[in-house]
């Protein structure tokens, strides 16, 4: 059979998310709490009645040993909750660092490299907290990639 040529290049624009850790962590709590407001529980009973083997990563996913946890007498809600938000918290540390060694942290700003990342250091409120520039740029790479 024979090797399919690579897909066309793609113009691509990073943009790294690094808000505070504080608020990051906030956001994790929230985020959990929707998660179980959602069915993550039922979601989570569906799994362990399935006998999967526990290193699958849909076992492993945020969450799911936490509640299985629970699920299997192993701990309380808010223990679950505890250690859930922790993990999660330690895995945006990993992709922090991870981003950071791979020189993709570095900031915008006025006469910048446009080749390099951009990092927002804020929650995501509209386009009226990015420059001119930066808008300008952001919609003439989706307009390319079209």
């Amino acid at each position: 059979m024979p090797i399919p040529d690579p897909p066309p290049e793609r113009p691509v624009l990073p943009v790294l998310l690094d808000p505070p850790r504080e608020e990051l962590r906030e956001a994790i709590r929230r985020r959990w709490s929707t998660m179980l407001d959602l069915g993550a529980m039922e979601e989570v009973r569906a799994l362990l009645a399935r006998g999967l083997d526990p290193a699958l990563p849909a076992m492993r996913a945020h969450g799911v040993p936490e509640l299985g946890g629970v699920l299997r007498g192993e701990m309380s809600m808010e223990e679950a909750g505890r250690r859930a938000c922790l993990a999660i918290g330690q895995y945006t540390k990993r992709q922090a660092t991870w981003f950071r060694h791979h020189d993709l942290a570095m900031p915008a700003g006025r006469g910048a490299d446009p080749s390099v990342p951009h990092t927002i250091r804020a929650r995501f409120t509209g386009s009226a907290q990015f420059s001119e520039s930066l808008q300008t740029q952001i919609i003439s790479f989706v307009d390319s990639a079209r």
